[in-house]
Parts: structure tokens; sequence; C-alpha cells
């Protein structure tokens, strides 16, 4: 892992990880989606275990400091669409060639990508909690992108509720995904060794999202990391077909 500190794709993993922390702790957003194509790019080892392990860890102090916010019941809901599609996404990622793996996780960044851009509307019932945690679950576990079907869903949610329960949700679908993916054969000794080398880059990102919070602004941000999510899954969709 040393050898990955001092390498170019190293220190170039280690600056996504710091600016997709400064965002997320910036705008409460974007952590996954700018991350997780960017370090597709740099090293295909790096997705989904290693992003979604240190994304998961990233919540966990959201999902604390307002747990008397969170929404069990809906929680409940989404999360049995989570487990199924993680499942369903372990499976997937078995079938497929690494070449296949890069197309696939191309076309999943644009659909989040899209989904982020519609600004289609759905009411927060139990049925649409439950089919946005299996497209969450699927993306997530697949790409470790999953938080755009769960956002459309809660944007007209009181902000503390949403805020707690999709901090919950990624914090407990991220356990899901990664046993699933553990009991698949795609997570292992590796990925908990990259995701450790990660975390504290990940950290120092949120510690200076204090000061990021003062000179970004929030809708400016949303469309560069939009931006770059999308050049970054044209990036593997083109790896993968020329």
């Amino acid at each position: 892992m040393i050898e990955l500190l001092i390498s170019w794709p190293g220190l170039a993993a280690i600056v996504t990880v710091i600016l997709a922390g400064a965002i997320q702790g910036s705008t409460g957003f974007g952590f996954n989606m700018l991350s997780a194509p960017l370090l597709a790019i740099i090293d295909p080892a790096f997705v989904p275990g290693a992003v979604v392990t240190v994304s998961t860890l990233v919540c966990v102090g959201g999902a604390l400091t307002e747990r008397r916010a969170i929404d069990w019941r809906d929680l409940r809901h989404a999360l049995s669409g989570r487990l199924v599609a993680a499942l369903l996404a372990t499976f997937a990622i078995g079938l497929m060639t690494p070449r296949a793996f890069s197309l696939v996780f191309g076309i999943a960044v644009l659909l989040g990508v899209v989904l982020s851009l519609a600004g289609l509307r759905f009411a927060c019932t139990p049925r649409n909690l439950f089919g946005a945690g299996l497209i969450s679950g699927f993306m997530g576990t697949l790409t470790s992108i999953g938080a755009p079907p769960m956002a459309m869903v809660y944007q007209d949610a009181d902000p503390a509720r949403m805020r707690a329960t999709l901090n919950a949700f990624f914090v407990v679908g991220g356990g899901i995904s990664l046993v699933a993916l553990w009991t698949g054969g795609h997570y292992g000794a590796h990925d908990v060794a990259l995701a450790a080398v990660l975390l504290p880059f990940a950290l120092v990102g949120l510690l200076l999202s204090g000061w990021g919070r003062r000179l970004v602004h929030r809708g400016r941000v949303k469309k560069i990391v939009l931006t770059v999510s999308a050049v970054s899954a044209a990036v593997l969709l083109w790896r993968a077909l020329v």
C-alpha cells in the first residue's frame, strides 16, 4: 500500500477522495458521484468494494448525529428493496468480463446523472421507497452510486428527516452491499486495505468542508459534480468500446 500512496495513480486517488469528502460535507451529496467514476478510471480495483466501504463509513457520522430524526418505517421499506437488488447486482458482476463491467458501470453513472437532472417528483410512499431502494441498491452495489433514486423520493421531505434517513439507509445499505459482494467473492482483504488507505483522506475532505461551505455556491457544485461524473462515464464507455 505504500507503493500506492507514492504512485501517480495513488496521488490522483487521494486528491479525488479529499475533494469528494469536501463536497459531501459542503453540500450533503456528491461523494460517490464524484469519486466512483474517477477512481474507476484511475484503477478499476477501487470499485465497487473500496468506494462502498469508504462512503458507508463517511455516512455513519451523519446518521449518528441526527439519529432522532430517522424515519424507521421509511427505512424498512427502502432497505427491503436494497437487499433484493444487492443480491441481483452481485450475481450480475459475476457474469461480466472487465470490459463489460466498464461498459455497464459507465451506463449506470450516466443514468445517475440523468436521474439527478430529471426533476421528477415521487411521493414518499412505501411502494416508491421500495422501488427507489431497489434501483439504488442495484446501482449502489454495482457502481457505489445509489443516491439519485432515493433523493428523488425524498426531495420534498423535511430536511432533517431526509438527511437522517438517507444517511441511515446508506450505512445499512452499504453494509448489505458489502456482505453481498463478499458472498459473491467480489470483496476481500484487498478492498479493505484500499478503503483503509482512502478513508483518512475522505475525513480530511470532510474537515475542509466548512471552508468550502463558505466559498462554494451549492448549485454550482452540483453542476461540477454532475459534469465530472458524465465526462468520467464517457471515458469509461470509450475505453470499453474502443
